[in-house]
């Protein structure tokens, strides 16, 4: 095992100058957080990011500057991209200039391109990106005020367009309507078109969570009006919780607490008046699907043919139901036990999706059904579900990538397991020497990594023959990632920062590389 330490330079100043009031900053490491190649570290107290580039045989640490004070730091969906929200600071000392709240978009693959700022105007702590990567919605969580502010408007959203430079329609704040209610989540759409409407640009609509409402606001033309859907009507009150889209369609699918279904949300075509320059296009129109019972669970996938299902699963009525995205018709299917958790195989989102385990988590049932989903809506073909029994209480389900197996967990602890063979309904169980306290999934699909931070050691298993190995590593492990290229990296949880990068589950120790330091990169020089 090579260990590495990144060289840094000293610099001697010929004379004293006035104290960085960042170096009195406590010093707050956010990460580490994966990407495609590169893993990277957001200092809070130096205002940079540390990014470890493990594309190579020899790891490279490149450090990236942005604004004072970073709060929030979130990938791109593709993870090719890292976005970072800093508050900015008061001008504190001799030669310091007022900074303002700031956005940061970090082209990683390329670290020595300045990294793009945005003017957000507030110090919001949250982001929700797009899958396409070509909007980001900051915003603030459900926390409320901290102590570096005063006034806090918590219905404000600022809408940037990562493909344009700043500006000064780049990012658009825009406050909503607000019915003594504010947000606890923002769900972006993937980009749809509105059927029948004279702008055919296909755009990502935002779906702005409340206590009983929904707003939703068109997040690529951000300046238009929102439309709030009231969830009170009936007297209850309702907590909207998840939502999952069908684009071909422009709808949405949103389960709520409180709520009796499925709520369907059409994104219909609604041409504005000429001398109204701000109103939207578009009228959400709404309809309860029937599933019955109170949604604990939904699920999409798309079949061989391309047409899009909802899956919702009622335990109050212990029914699947299964709905066609694109007609809303649907067939309910009984099963045994009150389902609470729907999980798709393969778990690959490009690949359509055959078969659905279903789980009674609340329960804590020692036992799983498997519903066949090729063609589910045929009348011909019987809808019934099959019973596997499992041996012990299941309280989590977690689908390996690309694959119809999952790891089953039995135990607060993560000490007992058992791997779902869903092709075959065959449970083996996994014994281990400690807790599972982070585990990967290799890309491929074919180990599971896991490790504890009670032993130096990784352990492997081998999801093909359930083959079990190990390795041994200098320190022990706080954080573990499988990164797409197959590596493994692990994090040590050194403040300086110490990692240890695994070419592969196949490689050796002698094959592995140690890196201390990396967090200091540059620092004597700063």
């Amino acid at each position: 095992m090579r260990t590495l330490v990144p060289i840094l330079t000293i610099a001697l100043a010929a004379c004293a100058a006035e104290r960085d009031p960042a170096l009195d900053r406590p010093r707050l490491i956010t990460g580490p957080i994966p990407l495609q190649a590169q893993v990277a570290y957001v200092d809070g107290a130096l205002d940079r990011v540390v990014l470890v580039d493990v594309a190579e045989a020899t790891p490279a640490v490149h450090t990236v500057g942005v604004g004072r004070d970073p709060i929030w730091a979130s990938p791109t969906f593709k993870r090719d991209r890292l976005l970072v929200i800093t508050r900015g600071e008061e001008a504190l000392a001799r030669g310091q200039v007022d900074e303002d709240p700031m956005l940061w978009n970090i082209d990683v693959a390329n670290p020595d391109t300045p990294p793009v700022g945005y003017d957000i105007g507030s110090p919001f702590d949250r982001l929700a990106v797009s899958t396409d990567g070509k909007l980001a919605v900051a915003h603030f969580s459900e926390a409320g005020p901290d102590a570096q502010g005063f006034f806090r408007n918590p219905n404000e959203l600022a809408f940037v367009d990562l493909t344009r430079p700043p500006g000064p329609d780049n990012p658009v704040l825009k406050t909503l309507r607000s019915f003594s209610s504010t947000p606890t989540a923002i769900v972006l759409s993937p980009p749809m078109t509105i059927p029948g409407a004279a702008d055919a640009t296909p755009r990502v609509f935002a779906f702005v969570l409340a206590q009983n409402r929904i707003s939703v606001v068109d997040a690529t033309y951000p300046t238009h009006d929102e439309v709030t859907i009231r969830l009170d009507q009936a007297g209850a009150s309702v907590l909207p919780r998840e939502v999952v889209f069908a684009p071909n369609t422009a709808t949405a699918y949103v389960r709520s607490d409180g709520a009796r279904d499925v709520l369907e949300v059409l994104i219909g075509n609604d041409p504005p008046p000429a001398d109204q320059a701000d109103a939207n296009d578009f009228r959400p129109v709404l309809a309860e699907l029937g599933a019955g019972g109170g949604p604990a669970d939904v699920a999409v996938y798309d079949d061989v043919d391309g047409r899009r299902f909802i899956l919702a699963a009622t335990p109050g009525t212990r029914e699947v139901v299964v709905i066609d995205a694109d007609t809303a018709e649907f067939v309910r299917v009984a099963t045994p036990d009150p389902v609470d958790r729907i999980v798709l195989f393969p778990a690959d989102p490009d690949v359509p999706a055959r078969k659905a385990v279903l789980a009674s988590i609340g329960a804590r049932l020692s036992r799983v059904q498997v519903l066949d989903l090729e063609g589910i809506d045929e009348d011909l073909i019987p809808r019934s579900v099959t019973t596997i029994e499992v041996g012990e209480p299941v309280m989590a389900i977690e689908p390996v990538p690309g694959r119809e197996l999952a790891m089953l967990v039995h135990d607060d602890q993560r000490t007992v397991l058992g791997l779902l063979d869903v092709a075959y309904g065959s449970v083996s169980p996994l014994q281990g020497v400690g807790r599972l306290d982070d585990y990967a999934f290799t890309s491929s699909g074919k180990y599971l990594v896991a490790a504890t931070p009670s032993l130096a050691r990784l352990g492997y298993l081998d999801l093909d023959n359930l083959h079990p190995t190990d390795l041994r590593l200098d320190d022990v492990p706080a954080r573990l990632f499988a990164l797409p290229d197959g590596k493994l990296f692990v994090d040590h949880g050194d403040p300086l920062g110490r990692a240890t990068i695994i070419p592969s589950p196949e490689a050796s120790r002698d094959d592995s590389v140690v890196l201390s330091g990396f967090l200091l990169a540059g620092l004597l020089e700063e």
